[in-house]
């Protein structure tokens, strides 16, 4: 019986190893509220602007407000080298960068610098708030 036992024993080990990777990796749905998919860049007609001024250390605003669903027309005016990238969504820009997305779901994006900029680039955070 002991013999046996130790035969099965790597056998039973290697069975919950498994059951324990696959369990770990999957089962969660994705959030709803986020993801790439929140934001999708299409070939529609834009019908709301956003321009966005970055500059050493701060853009133009601390918030900005669209409407949800709509194309929405971003542009990225830059006083030297900073990018955007809009976190939980596929957003990501280069200064001088002018692109349309529509925003599927409501809620508050944190928009941030995405190219190193110096001492202050921790700092350069505003909102892009969709209703």
């Amino acid at each position: 019986m002991i013999r046996s036992l130790s035969r099965r024993l790597p056998l039973f080990t290697l069975a919950a190893l498994i059951l324990l990777v696959t369990a770990a990796c999957g089962g969660g749905a994705a959030p709803v509220s986020d993801g790439p998919t929140a934001a999708v860049e299409t070939t529609a007609e834009p019908t709301q602007e956003v321009v966005i001024k970055a500059t050493n250390y701060e853009f133009d605003q601390k918030t900005y407000t669209v409407k949800k669903s709509d194309a929405l027309n971003i542009k990225l005016e830059s006083d030297g080298i900073h990018g955007i990238r809009i976190n939980n969504t596929s957003v990501q820009m280069k200064p001088g960068e002018e692109k349309v997305y529509s925003f599927s779901l409501a809620g508050e994006y944190q928009i941030e610098c995405s190219i190193p900029c110096g001492s202050g680039h921790e700092r350069m955070k505003a909102v892009l708030k969709v209703v």
